[in-house]
């Protein structure tokens, strides 16, 4: 639960609307990470002014966390299974991007492979498993969903004998109903685990650029339990460094993705609270889909505007300089799918899942941008897996 800092949001639905109508319109982690001025937000400072506390958070905040995957133990891939990666939807990136790395790294073990999309809803994400199912999946991996967003589908799908392995979600069915509770990622994740670490890695980005005093606006998702966890992450370390605060916290359904009205509630926010100087939302994938617009057309240009998961669209918007988004705590999405895969092979040899380990940290306009096309991560991961799978 998000704790009371939160404060309640104001009404003014049909001021928001009239504030649009008048507008128009990898690299690696490094272990010193770099720092200085930015082309940021106006109400940011420059970074000769932070205090030694900012700076610390916007450190932390770009070295982020990863592991090399040294030393693998071998898991020989099973020859000739089927499998299906099951995105949340399709036209989400940052639910599309690691279906596909998935469909690449089960090819590569061996393996055919497909996606089915969930169309983000309830309904959509059963479809989709069913599909999978009547296709003669062996091996299921769910991008972006917990096991209750679809608990009978996913019953039907352990019935058939089918090994389900988390691609971001949680096994939260009773009784559970997947392989693996969860892709491990690492041993000592900052923030408790996988999902509070991207609040963790955003709160000190917000409170390094604005040397320690956050007045946020989040935006939460609630179709699957996690996603509240990475505003969560966020609330618990900005008490932690003890410089900030949410003003507004707002809460969408997959529903209001898919038909694009949450962009109406943002923006309902922004007027309602011009003391804003940031804004934290649950996927980047939002800025991709008209957000990052919205808040350029609402003359919202001084906020901070920060993203989960690092898609490859979010991370040419912030190579474009793209006004209304301005960094993404980024996550190797080929990295973790593949981790997918290789906790599948694990699973079905019997063998103890591994820490899959892909690198997150935060990317902004002047750190830890690619050159050229989505974030990779720190290491070869590719390599190394095949490696270990004898292929």
């Amino acid at each position: 639960m998000i704790k009371a800092r939160i404060a309640a949001p104001a009404a003014a639905f049909a001021l928001a609307a009239l504030l649009l109508a008048g507008c128009s319109n990898g690299a690696a982690p490094t272990s010193e990470p770099t720092s200085g001025e930015t082309t940021a937000p106006t109400t940011e400072p420059t970074s000769d002014a932070l205090s030694p506390e900012a700076q610390e958070a916007l450190d932390i905040a770009y070295a982020g966390v990863g592991s090399t995957l040294d030393d693998l133990e071998p898991a020989p891939a099973p020859e000739g299974l089927v499998f299906y990666a099951m995105s949340c939807g399709e036209m989400v990136a940052t639910c599309a991007s690691p279906a596909k790395y998935m469909v690449e790294a089960a090819e590569a073990a061996g393996w055919t492979g497909q996606v089915v999309d969930g169309k983000l809803n309830p309904e959509g994400f059963a479809t989709a498993i069913r599909q999978a199912i009547a296709g003669g999946a062996d091996v299921i991996v769910p991008v972006g969903i917990s096991c209750g967003a679809a608990a009978q589908a996913f019953a039907e799908a352990k019935a058939a004998g089918i090994t389900v392995v988390s691609g971001g979600g949680i096994d939260d069915c009773d009784p559970p109903a997947w392989a693996s509770f969860t892709r491990l990622w690492l041993p000592d994740p900052p923030g408790g685990d996988f999902f509070h670490a991207f609040g963790y890695l955003a709160a000190n980005y917000a409170f390094g650029k604005t040397d320690g005093d956050v007045k946020a606006i989040t935006v939460t998702t609630t179709t699957n339990v996690w996603q509240p966890w990475l505003t969560e992450g966020f609330v618990n370390e900005l008490d932690a460094l003890g410089g900030g605060e949410v003003v507004e916290d707002i809460q969408i359904s997959d529903q209001e993705v898919a038909d694009g009205s949450f962009i109406q509630k943002v923006t309902t926010a922004l007027l309602n609270h011009p003391e804003a100087n940031v804004i934290y939302v649950s996927t980047d994938s939002y800025y991709e889909n008209g957000l990052a617009a919205a808040i350029d057309q609402a003359g919202r240009g001084d906020i901070i505007a920060i993203g989960n998961f690092g898609g490859d669209g979010a991370i040419d918007m912030i190579r474009n300089g793209q006004p209304g988004i301005t960094a993404t705590v980024a996550t190797a999405a080929a990295w973790e799918a593949w981790g997918s895969i290789d906790t599948a092979i694990r699973l079905l040899n019997g063998q103890e899942p591994i820490f899959v380990g892909q690198s997150m940290q935060v990317i902004d306009a002047d750190h830890n941008l690619p050159a050229s096309g989505g974030y990779q991560g720190s290491t070869d991961f590719r390599a190394k897996f095949l490696e270990s799978w004898g292929r």
